[in-house]
C-alpha cells in the first residue's frame, strides 16, 4: 500500500493482509451480538493507480474513459509534433504530498490529477458513472452489515472545471510548497454539499427499503470553515452528515491563548448548528500529534473532562483513554507512511506513524496488540507502564477518569442540559451543565502551570456555598465526595 489503505485497489474486497470476507462477516456478527454498530472508511475522492478502473481509463475503455481527471498538457500541440518535448502541466496545482498535482501518463498522452500521491489518481465525480459507482460501493457494504461510513477527504471531491491557477496566500512568494497557494479551486467546491446530501439520501432510502429501524450513520472528514461544515448537516427535509467532523480542536495551538481559542471554537460551532443538528468534538486523530505529546501528560484528564462534558458527540481516537503518546522512537526503516502530514497543518513535515502505533493493552509482548512476533508498527517502548491493564488498577488513572466521565454522560443533565462557559483567565476555563429539576455539574480546568484559586460565586450566580466533588484528576488532589466552598471563606477550589 502506498498510503496505508487510502489507496484502494478494489472497493469491493478485503485486502488479504487484513483477512477474508468471511472474517469481515464474523466481525459484523460478533459486533451485533454486543449491540455495536460497524462504521467503515470510504475514500470517494480517488483510487489506487493499481485499480482496474484506472487501468481501463488509461486505455480509454468504454465508460471508464473519463472516470478520472484527465487533461491535456499546456503544450499539447507541440507534443503532438515532437514527443521528446517535456509535457507541461495544465496549471500550477500542487499535491498535498509534494510536487505538482499532475502526473503525465505516456500511454494515454495526458496528465491525470492527484491531490494526494501520484499513486492515488482522482476520480472525476462530475461523471455520473463515477457517482453511480460510489453509490454501488455504499450499497455493497451496507448489504454486508455496515451501519454507516466515514467519508474521507470530502473537501477534495471536486475541482474548478476552468482549471484556473491558484493564487498565492498573502506573504508567500513562490509556489513550491502546498502551504503557499490558496486552494480556492481544488478544495471545498460548491458541488461537495449536494453530493454529501445525495449520498445520505441514498443511505436513508436503503435502510427504509430494508426496514432497518436505526438510521444509517454518515460522518465526513473535511478541513473546512465552519460555515461550510454546517451545510454538511443539511436540514430536516434534506438531511446530510450527522457528524461532519469538527476538527478545530485538533488544530488548537499550544500557546498562552489556549483558553480563549478553545472557547471561541466551542461558541462558534454551537452558534452555527442547524436546528436538530448535534455538535461533535474531535481532539485527536490519525493525522496529528497526540494530546499527551503536544500538551504534556498532565493535560490528558483536562481534555478528557472538556470533551466529555460538552453537549453532543465525542469522538475518541484509540489510546486517548489512557493518554497514549506519540512513538517518537521509530527509526526511519520502521516508518511505513513516508508521505507528509499536510492535512490540518500544511506546514507539518513529519511521518504520521508516530501517532498511529498499536493500542497498548497490557505489558505483555507487543503490548497485547498481536500474538505475532512484530506488530504492524513498533509499539511505544513505554507500553510496559502505560497500558490499559495497569491503569485499571489505579483509581486515579487516565483510564478510570475517562470511564467515570463517560458514565456522567448518561445523566439527563449532560444528555439534555444547557451549557454555559466561563473564560475567566488565560489559565482557567469553566463549563456548567444544568437542567431544570436535575443536578448541575461544573467542570473547572486549569490549563496553566501555576496553582490557581477559583472563587466560583464570583463567576456564576445561584450557587450553594458548598459543592461536592464528583471527580478529580490525579493532579488536582481532589477525590470524589470532597467538599469545596464557592465563597472566599472556608475551602475554596484550588487547582
Amino acid at each position: 500500500m502506498d498510503d496505508m489503505g487510502y489507496d484502494v485497489e478494489d472497493f469491493y474486497m478485503i485486502d488479504p493482509m487484513f483477512g477474508t470476507m468471511g472474517d469481515f462477516k464474523e466481525l459484523v456478527f460478533e459486533m451485533n451480538n454486543r449491540n455495536l454498530k460497524l462504521i467503515i472508511d470510504l475514500i470517494p475522492n480517488h483510487s489506487s493507480y493499481k485499480c482496474g478502473w484506472f487501468n481501463k481509463s488509461i486505455k480509454q475503455e468504454g465508460k471508464y474513459k473519463d472516470y478520472y481527471m484527465w487533461r491535456n498538457a499546456s503544450n499539447q500541440d507541440e507534443l503532438l509534433i515532437n514527443s521528446s518535448i517535456t509535457p507541461i502541466p495544465p496549471n500550477n496545482w500542487l499535491s498535498m504530498f509534494g510536487g505538482s498535482a499532475w502526473t503525465w501518463n505516456e500511454q494515454r498522452n495526458q496528465f491525470y490529477l492527484h491531490q494526494f500521491s501520484k499513486e492515488q489518481p482522482d476520480f472525476d465525480l462530475r461523471n455520473p458513472d463515477v457517482n453511480k459507482q460510489i453509490l454501488n460501493v455504499i450499497e455493497f457494504w451496507m448489504d454486508k452489515g455496515v451501519s454507516g461510513f466515514r467519508f474521507d477527504a470530502v473537501d477534495f471531491l471536486y475541482e474548478n472545471i476552468s482549471l484556473y491557477d491558484e493564487p498565492l496566500r498573502p506573504g508567500m512568494s513562490n509556489l513550491t510548497e502546498y502551504s503557499e497557494p490558496d486552494h480556492i479551486y481544488t478544495t471545498n467546491q460548491p458541488e461537495v454539499i449536494n453530493t454529501v446530501l445525495e449520498w445520505k439520501a441514498f443511505m436513508d432510502n436503503y435502510t427504509k427499503s430494508k426496514n432497518i429501524t436505526i438510521s444509517s450513520l454518515m460522518a465526513s472528514e473535511a478541513y473546512a470553515d465552519v460555515n461550510i461544515l454546517m451545510q454538511y448537516y443539511g436540514n430536516s427535509t434534506n438531511p446530510g452528515a450527522q457528524i461532519p467532523f469538527n476538527l478545530a480542536l485538533v488544530r488548537c495551538p499550544k500557546d498562552d491563548h489556549i483558553v480563549e481559542s478553545i472557547d471561541n471554537i466551542i461558541q462558534i460551532w454551537l452558534a452555527g448548528l442547524p436546528e436538530n443538528a448535534v455538535a461533535n468534538w474531535v481532539m485527536e486523530n490519525h493525522d496529528t500529534s497526540r494530546l499527551s505529546s503536544k500538551f504534556g501528560a498532565e493535560s490528558v484528564p483536562i481534555f478528557t473532562a472538556l470533551k466529555l462534558a460538552l453537549p453532543g458527540i465525542e469522538v475518541t481516537y484509540y489510546g486517548s483513554e489512557i493518554g497514549m503518546e506519540d512513538n517518537m522512537y521509530l527509526r526511519p526503516e520502521q516508518i511505513k507512511d513516508t508521505n507528509i502530514a499536510g492535512i490540518g497543518d500544511p506546514k507539518l513535515r513529519k511521518p504520521r506513524d508516530y501517532e498511529r502505533c498499536p493500542m497498548q493493552w497490557d505489558d505483555s509482548s507487543n503490548a497485547g496488540f498481536t500474538e505475532e512476533k512484530k506488530s504492524w508498527l513498533p509499539v511505544n517502548p513505554n507500553y510496559y507502564k502505560l497500558n490499559v491493564e495497569t491503569q485499571k488498577k489505579i483509581p486515579t488513572s487516565n483510564y478510570n477518569f475517562y470511564k467515570k466521565m463517560s458514565q456522567l454522560r448518561k445523566t439527563n443533565t449532560l444528555k439534555n442540559g444547557d451549557l454555559q462557559t466561563y473564560n475567566i483567565s488565560k489559565s482557567i476555563y469553566i463549563l456548567k451543565r444544568s437542567l431544570l429539576e436535575h443536578e448541575s455539574y461544573i467542570v473547572v480546568m486549569n490549563f496553566g502551570s501555576e496553582t490557581e484559586t477559583v472563587i466560583l460565586s464570583n463567576i456564576m450566580s445561584n450557587l450553594k456555598d458548598e459543592l461536592f466533588v464528583y471527580l478529580g484528576s490525579e493532579n488536582s488532589a481532589y477525590s470524589p465526595g470532597n467538599k469545596v466552598s464557592t465563597i472566599s471563606t472556608g475551602y475554596p477550589l484550588q487547582l
